[in-house]
């Protein structure tokens, strides 16, 4: 028999393939050793954005609009995206336009579409373009924790991960070119469409084709009101309709608001609602200016029908910060039953004085808002202290799932001791405080706007451990930037100190080690003023590390044995534990093989005393290290596989990673070059998962081997993380329940923070 590759089987020996094979098929005599087979990856398929809201029902005419729009989508614009501003004034249908010509087209753009409102002309903090871009970077398939801190680096990834695409980029309510210019693709095949009520003439000096969006005509805005109510209702009232249109300025904002009323009340004929319209419109334009009348006096007059429910929540929920909201964040803002809310909302909705943007968030029109915080209530400044309260002990509760027994310096922790875990696991508990992450920013920045510092310092410590396992590196530097200044404006060093510690966690997973130090240092301080031994040893502990980063290996050593001791006094002897497993890590990498077993050892039977099986394995590693530098083979593949066992069961894929590389190890002691390739080949799969400077030095590994490798994907920050300069944890922080699989290390490390 005669292979494909031309060589003859022996006599009497018969080539053959039983069941189904697919891929590449060897023939091979005798085998000995391993076989290692390596080849390209195929890539996972890049996600496709689809992030545009719902195009509003009755949307109706624009077409000349909509032309235009097709116009400058097929423009040959050379090498850079077509660009195209809907400007025109609050509620005359900038985004309705915007969203409906994106639906209409999707097809032209088969890598999705991205969606940002930059919140303008809001009445809170318009959109940092940061702030977007991080969002437009996990839709398009970047993880959390590779979404670069800083505008410049953003930008540069977003232009990286869109070149050569066909994307729709929407950018709702731009106050400024600077706030758009970041968020502008690399390809020509993409479309940016930006809605302002400003000309943004920055943007057609760069080539921008300015759309001018204005009121509707009256024909169309009487057939936006017969198509919402029906024709039937308005049947021999055409002209009432007529007058109607005109009352309401024919923008579609306050159009909708006057068909929503006459849907809600089914005998009115529409006379009525002209005559009340106009009354009301009569006294506002003594007090507005041109071209805000008819809005102001729309919305007077369905404020003036909403059932006292409605209006309490229609009052109130105008203070909340954030862009959405849900029924939870209503009922804390008011004060109302949760029934009682999810009613009230739905008349609202009904009213079109809120928009749903599914069946569990709803928003404010900027309009809407901006009116209904014009209404008197006598509880409006107690709103973002009751919702930010209400988000503290929701974050907490969810924090304790994550990380149980952590110390944390806020008391409300107290409170659920005992109580039943609030999520089933830890990446439950995770994906809800993700989802809650940009109204909880929202509420945090206005908290301490309004000077309620200790509930702002409060919820920056509850960002933890999201942040911790999400990263969100923008957010975490913002955000602490915030409570610091919040904790130190309440004079409580405690609470600061511990703050700059988890700013410091930030640094040194970013890898800027001589920020990290600064923080670390001015906590240090603090917690030395305070009497705060828990905090000195985060700070001593994270010192460490940095000067590990910064190679100065000695310093390390020294912070971490300072660190150990207050362990030891605090009696908590996990810390104790990890702070000797970190030591005999550093000793190792100096050749102080010697002194570094012994840390290792006392950390491993201090961890198999404590029944703590994962982190036993971990010390294992080093420990099989050191045994193959000494020669001892055999005991070093009996620890690794001891480890392999334990840690494979972690979900951590850099753990399991750092056991190959162990295996790699050996397996050159023994002069076998073919299994260490093997091992690093696997390693560097596994390490590519969670990015940092692990995938470059094992790649490097690989090429001295003569491998060919495919392009490595981008790792824009690369934790500080294994025999780099691991940040490892303060263990009594950790015991018990952690979660699935989460980002750093895989296996729930939360970094070195609180006993």
């Amino acid at each position: 028999m005669t292979s494909r590759s031309g060589a003859t089987s022996p006599p009497g020996v018969h080539n053959s393939v039983g069941g189904d094979a697919a891929g590449v098929v060897l023939q091979a005599g005798t085998i000995t050793g391993d076989v290692w087979i390596a080849g390209p990856r195929t890539p996972e398929p890049s996600p496709v954005p689809r992030q545009l809201p719902a195009a509003p029902s009755h949307f109706t005419s624009r077409a000349d609009e909509l032309a235009a729009l097709d116009d400058v989508a097929g423009e040959d614009t050379g090498a850079r995206p077509a660009l195209a501003v809907l400007v025109g004034p609050g509620g005359v249908g900038k985004t309705a336009l915007a969203v409906t010509w994106g639906g209409r087209n999707a097809a032209r753009y088969p890598d999705g579409q991205l969606y940002a409102d930059l919140r303008g002309f809001s009445p809170g903090t318009a959109a940092l373009p940061e702030e977007a871009l991080g969002a437009f970077l996990r839709g398009l398939g970047v993880a959390s924790e590779r979404v670069p801190p800083d505008l410049a680096e953003q930008a540069a990834l977003f232009r990286t991960m869109t070149a050569g695409k066909r994307l729709l980029v929407v950018l709702d309510n731009a106050f400024s070119a600077a706030q758009v210019r970041p968020l502008v693709p690399a390809s020509a095949g993409c479309l940016v469409v930006v809605t302002s009520r400003l000309r943004l003439d920055g943007l057609v000096s760069e080539g921008a084709r300015l759309l001018d969006v204005t009121p509707l005509s009256q024909p169309k805005a009487v057939e936006l009101v017969v198509r919402a109510v029906g024709r039937s209702r308005v049947d021999g009232e055409l002209a009432a309709v007529e007058e109607l249109a005109v009352l309401c300025g024919r923008l579609p904002i306050a159009l909708r608001v006057a068909s929503a009323r006459l849907a809600s009340r089914p005998r009115w004929p529409v006379a009525r609602v002209v005559a009340e319209l106009g009354d009301e419109r009569s006294r506002l334009s003594r007090l507005s200016a041109e071209g805000d009348a008819p809005v102001a006096a729309m919305f007077d007059w369905s404020y003036r029908e909403l059932p006292p429910t409605a209006a309490t929540l229609y009052r109130l929920l105008s203070e909340f910060p954030g862009a959405s909201f849900g029924v939870e964040v209503a009922v804390a803002a008011t004060g109302l039953t949760e029934p009682a809310t999810a009613d009230g909302l739905q008349v609202l909705v009904d009213a079109s004085l809120l928009e749903e943007i599914d069946e569990l968030r709803f928003r404010f029109h900027d309009l809407v808002r901006l009116h209904a915080r014009g209404q008197r209530d006598p509880d409006r400044a107690e709103v973002v202290p009751r919702v930010a309260t209400w988000l503290l002990h929701e974050m907490t509760r969810a924090n304790m799932v994550v990380i149980p027994l952590r110390w944390r310096i806020s008391p409300v922790c107290e409170q659920y001791r005992t109580a039943p875990p609030a999520f089933g696991s830890g990446r439950e508990a995770l994906d809800w405080l993700d989802g809650q992450l940009p109204n909880v920013l929202a509420v945090l920045e206005e908290a301490a706007e309004q000077q309620h510092d200790r509930l702002a310092w409060q919820l920056c410590e509850a960002l933890w451990e999201l942040f911790l396992h999400r990263k969100h590196f923008p957010s975490w530097l913002r955000s602490h930037e915030i409570g610091i200044a919040a904790a130190h404006r309440c004079r409580d060093a405690e609470a600061e100190s511990r703050l700059r510690c988890q700013l410091g966690r930030a640094y040194l997973d970013l890898g800027r080690f001589e920020a990290a130090e600064r923080e670390c240092r001015r906590a240090l301080e603090l917690a030395r003023s305070a009497g705060s031994r828990h905090n000195e040893s985060v700070a001593l502990d994270q010192l460490g590390t940095a000067a590990q980063g910064r190679g100065d290996i000695p310093a390390a050593i020294a912070f971490h044995t300072g660190s150990m001791a207050i362990e030891a006094e605090l009696g908590i002897d996990r810390g104790v534990a990890q702070r000797h497993r970190r030591i005999g890590e550093l000793l190792a990498t100096v050749d102080r093989d010697g002194e570094a077993a012994e840390h290792l050892e006392r950390a491993r039977r201090m961890f198999a005393d404590m029944g703590d099986e994962k982190d036993e394995a971990k010390v294992l590693v080093g420990l099989a290290r050191l045994d193959a530098h000494g020669g001892d083979v055999a005991s070093a593949k009996r620890r690794l596989e001891r480890a392999r066992a334990v840690l494979a069961e972690s979900g951590s894929a850099f753990y399991q990673a750092d056991v190959l590389v162990g295996f790699a190890d050996v397996a050159e002691c023994e002069n076998d070059p073919g299994a260490a390739r093997g091992h690093l080949v696997e390693a560097l799969e596994l390490y590519e998962q969670v990015g940092g400077p692990q995938v470059e030095r094992v790649r490097a590994r690989l090429q001295r081997y003569g491998t060919e490798l495919a392009e490595a994907p981008p790792t824009e920050n690369p934790e500080v993380t294994g025999d780099a300069g691991e940040v490892a944890p303060h263990d009594s922080e950790i015991t018990g329940a952690v979660p699935d699989n989460p980002s750093h290390g895989g296996d729930g490390e939360p970094g070195q923070l609180g006993e």
